[in-house]
This record gives C-alpha cells, sequence and structure tokens, in this order.
C-alpha cells in the first residue's frame, strides 16, 4: 500500500510540475531544470523515475469494477435415474410453503404380464420418471413409454412394448432409452415416440441405463454388464458375468460401481467392462450406489446399510436397520448429502445416518414400507411408502412437512424440477405434486 501511495503521487506531482514533499525540500529553478522550455522540473522527473524502479517499475492505475458473471442457471431437466451417470442430482426447487396437492394426474392402461397374471398399470419400482423443460418421460407397468405435456399432463405420445417397463427412461439429446421386463433395450426418438433400434439381452432390464460419450451402459438381470453403440445399438463390449443386476449403478471418474443379486459389489472400468475390484455385500443387493468422499454406499435386502472405501472396496461400516413394521429389507438407494446418508426401509422407517460413522441422527416412521429412494432437494426429502401416502419431511431432524395419500401403492421415486414433483403409483396413475 505504501509503495502504491509514493508512486502515485510521486508521478502526479512530476506532471503537475510541483513537488508533494512540503515547502523548501526541493527548490524549483527554471535555470538548471527546465530549460526555459517550461515541461516539469528535471528533479521530479528523475526523482519519480528512481521510486518507481525501486518499487518495480510499474505505475498502478485505480482497479476498476469487473461486472460479475450471472449466476449459473438450475438445471432445467432431471434426464438420467437420479439425475446424472453419478446418481447425485436430484431435483430443484423452490418449494412451496403450503401443503403437498394434486396438480395433475395421468391414466395409464393395464396389462397381464409373462410373470404375471393380475393387471398392472402405473409406476412399479424403481419407477423414477425423467423430466425435461416440456415433457415428463415414464416407462409404466402397463408395457408403455408415455411422454407428457408437464403443464397439464396431457399425453404427447406413447410407444407400446411386450411387457413392463420398470427403468427410469434416460434422455440423450433427442433419444430416450428405455428397458422392461421383455428382454429389450429401446432407443426412441424424443420427440415423436418412434423406435429407433432395440437391443434384446438375456433377461429382465430392471436397470436405468445411462448414455456417456455416445455409449449406452447398463447391467442386465442375465448376469452382464454391457456397453452399446447409441447410434444404432451395436454391441461395443459386454462383461463376463458378474450376476445378475436389478438395481442400477454409478459412474464416477470412469468407473462403474454396482450390486448383484449374488451379493456382490463392482467397481468396473466403463471404457472396457473389466473388473477393478469385488466386495462381498452378503446378501441380494437391488440398490443404487452411491459415491461420495471416497465411499461407496449401498444396501440390501437383509436390511444393512453397507459403507466401502473406494479405493479398493474394503468394508468400512454397515447398519442393520431393525423395529417398525418387521421385515428390515431395503430395496431404496442411499441419498449421501452435507455427509448424512438417507435412506427408507421396508420397516417403515426412513433413517439419516452420519456417512463417516453410520451411526442415526434421526428416524422417521412412514404409515407402511418405504421401497422407493427419497430425493433430498433445498432441506426437504420426499418419498412414498408402500400405503399410497406421499411425505415432505425436514432434512435437518426428520420432522414431517406434509403428507399425502395419492394411491394404494407408491414404490417408485419420485422425480422433482422446480418444486413440482412427479411420481407415479402402483394404482395405474401417474401425478404432478406440488
Amino acid at each position: 500500500m505504501l509503495k502504491q501511495l509514493i508512486r502515485e503521487r510521486t508521478v502526479g506531482a512530476a506532471l503537475r510540475g510541483r513537488p508533494w514533499f512540503g515547502k523548501g525540500m526541493i527548490r524549483n529553478s527554471y535555470d538548471r531544470t527546465t530549460g526555459g522550455h517550461g515541461g516539469p522540473p528535471l528533479q521530479y522527473v528523475l526523482l519519480a523515475l528512481l521510486l518507481l524502479s525501486a518499487c518495480g517499475g510499474r505505475v498502478v492505475t485505480p482497479t476498476e469494477a469487473k461486472p460479475q458473471p450471472p449466476p449459473p442457471k438450475p438445471p432445467s431437466s432431471v434426464p438420467f435415474w437420479l439425475g446424472n451417470a453419478s446418481r447425485n442430482f436430484y431435483g430443484t426447487g423452490p418449494w412451496s410453503d403450503a401443503p403437498l396437492q394434486v396438480v395433475w394426474s395421468f391414466e395409464t392402461s393395464g396389462i397381464s404380464g409373462r410373470l404375471h397374471k393380475d393387471p398392472w398399470g402405473g409406476s412399479s419400482w424403481p419407477g423414477q420418471p425423467s423430466v425435461d423443460e416440456k415433457h415428463v418421460y415414464f416407462g409404466s407397468a402397463d408395457g408403455r413409454l408415455y411422454c407428457l405435456d408437464a403443464k397439464d399432463g396431457s399425453l404427447v405420445w406413447s410407444y407400446k412394448t411386450e411387457d413392463s417397463l420398470k427403468a427410469t427412461p434416460s434422455i440423450a439429446g433427442d433419444r430416450l432409452i428405455a428397458s422392461g421386463l421383455d428382454h429389450y433395450i429401446y432407443c426412441i426418438d424424443k420427440n415423436t415416440g418412434t423406435l429407433l433400434w432395440k437391443y434384446k439381452t438375456g433377461f429382465e432390464v430392471d436397470c436405468s441405463a445411462a448414455v456417456i460419450d455416445n455409449r449406452v451402459y447398463f447391467g442386465g438381470e442375465d448376469g452382464f454388464f454391457y456397453s452399446l453403440n447409441l447410434e444404432d445399438g451395436a454391441l461395443i463390449y459386454k462383461t463376463e458375468r458378474l450376476g445378475s443386476m436389478e438395481g442400477s449403478f454409478s459412474v464416477v471418474d470412469g468407473r462403474a460401481y454396482i450390486g448383484t443379486e449374488q451379493g456382490n459389489l463392482f467397481c468396473l472400468n466403463l471404457a472396457d467392462g473389466s473388473t477393478i475390484w469385488k466386495a462381498l455385500i452378503g446378501a441380494d443387493s437391488d440398490s443404487t450406489p452411491a459415491v461420495y468422499e471416497g465411499k461407496v454406499y449401498t444396501a440390501a435386502e437383509n436390511g444393512y446399510v453397507y459403507c466401502f472405501n473406494q479405493a479398493d472396496g474394503q468394508l468400512i461400516w454397515k447398519y442393520k436397520a431393525e423395529g417398525g413394521l418387521g421385515k428390515s429389507g431395503i430395496w431404496a438407494s442411499p441419498i449421501v448429502v452435507n455427509g448424512k446418508v438417507h435412506i427408507g426401509s421396508s420397516n417403515g422407517y426412513l433413517y439419516c445416518l452420519t456417512a463417516d460413522k453410520g451411526e442415526v441422527v434421526w428416524r422417521y416412521k412412514a404409515k407402511a414400507a418405504i421401497w422407493g429412494t427419497s430425493p433430498l432437494v433445498d432441506g426437504r426429502i420426499v418419498f412414498g411408502d408402500k400405503s399410497g401416502w406421499m411425505h415432505s419431511i425436514s432434512a435437518e431432524d426428520g420432522k414431517e412437512i406434509s403428507t399425502l395419500k395419492i394411491g394404494d401403492n407408491i414404490n417408485a421415486t419420485p422425480a422433482i424440477l422446480g418444486g413440482h414433483i412427479y411420481i407415479g403409483a402402483f394404482n395405474g396413475k401417474l401425478y404432478c405434486l406440488k
């Protein structure tokens, strides 16, 4: 600060032809300094140059305020299961202060399938819709892929497959990737609902695909992890048989993390599908692993939540959900935010655990088993239970904010965008709530 002050005042004095040092310090002599030309006194110029040299030789001008860039816009879509390939984008607000209420609803048809004689409709597990600026896309238990107008729920188009669709349709540009119980992966034109290609696997595909760099990745219940070309559905690779994969996977730093029915957790090299490490869960795992600060979190049908080391798959801690409504199996996926793990259990409790040690922070008791995953957006956790109730609770302390009954069975996962909640029930309807 002192050097800058000296530079500014000295140069200013030199340009004005007068000293700033005070009276009598340096006398102005016309004969010896200006040569009669009326320029600034030579001794001031020399002194200014010496001081500038000592201070680095730079003249500092007043700093101009630079315009600040506008704040980034919030994401305008929820294109994949749990938002992105890393499965850690849960939606956007703002929230309304009013109680939960229905904005619109859409009713699907119902079909009997190869493995179910009773008609199915609406959304089943895991069943999260995908949403963009104008439309809501969801696969229904009635075997159709639907595109609805997000404003009023009116039908834009539907595409009929051969059996129930359960996975989240993945948005990839102007394409949708969908799958279900008929063993096929479908690529559908997002604007028209026409089929572009389909690929047949060896069994059902409940796993929600991720599309990265024009490749479609997914795990199948036939035991293989696949990579297809987005353009034409051509097979790029499928792994060795890993075990039935009913849940989805997370991709972080070129690695995919996925659990199996046989009770293993795999870390795969996404480039070629090779196994980097394998860890023992010990029970059928339908959860999508969550990756957070060097750890991998998952859960299983035995009621345990697990935390593994991301680097080598070593177990760090596990927590058993107990009490409540009885059986404590877990079909939901962990949501890890701000050092806390949030997950629901079939015993009716939604748990908040510490991410580092797996200790209970709080738990919230719903009215029935919780199978769906519980997105956390702007301090609120939103989920449904199998008695048809929707719940909105505080992420800070688990206190109830609002509840609303919309169906007989909700085991799907809500998509949240702009404070609107899109959720399907097994009663044949998809709802928009706020």
